[in-house]
């Protein structure tokens, strides 16, 4: 969910970048030319058609891979510190979008060394000022710049995290929510589709909850629930994730899991919250439904399944665990 979201965010900065290449810098080619001064012009030609061909490259990828983000970082760093060194020491203003540009493609840790290896390549182009002085305004410009760029960067990072935190997590049981269980079913089903990774589904629903909320009020129920939360934390194998669907029914998946496997699954949690989880009125007990995942259903039809088979878990008499049987269609071969 937030990945894409930071995903999308890369790449449309990767073609701003390429749009403001090709706007700002491209006018100093043909000056450059035009003033004798075909290195530099050719130094600036190369930093467009960087600029442009990470742009088209993420553009027909759909996305921007990490190494395109390095590679662009570096070599807009390198021609920066190129650009000082072939002209006059004011151009060291080009250092100042560099390193902001170095927060926005790479890490804040990664960006700050970037940037501290930049200003010491420069500095021998900045002692080349008329006046001592100036050259140490200089420097110090360029340091106190990167260092509240980090710092700014560094906490939007933070910010962005807690957001994450915030609209993937339930915020009672500290389950993912259905959001998050939208995306990991989505993620699931094309593992299912590239490497046959199999998944099953384990729905549960709370017996007789709504009793409890009304007759001892939901503040009882709130501590129910936050207790199933540290049930399925405590025991989730590292790629399982858990969900809290909504009220009093979770879901698990199961990932590397089949249908039988993730009976037993089930009945272990079943029993383990009528062990460990209590009521008001005494133990506690749930309604379980499993259904593994098929090629030719969506990831909602596979959610329907497995809650189909939790109410019927609940027709049965409740208190059980009840597989989805639902036969798969034959895919019959046309002679």
């Amino acid at each position: 969910m937030f990945d894409d979201s930071s995903k999308k965010f890369q790449l449309g900065l990767v073609y701003l970048f390429g749009v403001l290449a090709a706007i700002v810098i491209g006018p100093f080619v043909v000056l450059r030319y035009l003033e004798g001064q075909p290195f530099q012009a050719l130094l600036d030609f190369g930093i467009i058609c960087t600029a442009v061909s990470i742009a088209l490259y993420s553009k027909k990828r759909g996305y921007v891979t990490d190494f395109s983000l390095n590679f662009a970082a570096v070599f807009y760093t390198m021609g920066a510190i190129a650009i000082v060194h072939m002209n006059s020491p004011i151009f060291m203003f080009w250092m100042f979008p560099t390193f902001l540009s170095n927060f926005f493609l790479l890490r804040p840790k990664s960006a700050i060394v970037v940037n501290l290896i930049a200003i010491t390549c420069v500095t021998p182009a900045a002692f080349r000022l008329e006046k001592i002085l100036d050259s140490f305004a200089m420097m110090a410009s360029l340091i106190i710049g990167s260092i509240m760029a980090y710092l700014f960067a560094r906490l939007t990072e933070q910010q962005r995290q807690r957001l994450e935190v915030f609209a993937s997590q339930d915020p009672l049981t500290g389950l993912g929510n259905r959001r998050l269980m939208d995306e990991e079913l989505r993620l699931s089903a094309e593992d299912f589709t590239r490497y046959q990774t199999p998944a099953t589904l384990i729905v549960f629903d709370l017996d007789y909850f709504k009793t409890i909320n009304d007759k001892f009020g939901h503040s009882r129920g709130d501590q129910i629930l936050v207790s199933i939360g540290n049930l399925l934390l405590a025991r989730l194998r590292k790629t399982d994730r858990a969900f809290r669907f909504g009220g009093e029914e979770f879901v698990l998946l199961a990932r590397n899991t089949n249908l039988e496997e993730a009976a037993i699954i089930a009945e272990q949690i079943r029993l383990q919250i009528m062990a460990e989880v209590s009521g008001p009125e005494g133990k506690l007990s749930a309604s379980f439904g499993c259904a593994t995942l098929r090629a030719d259903q969506s990831q909602e039809q596979w959610f329907v399944r497995a809650d189909s088979a939790m109410y019927e878990a609940k027709a049965q008499g409740r208190n059980c665990v009840v597989t989805d049987n639902t036969p798969q269609p034959e895919h019959r071969q046309l002679v």
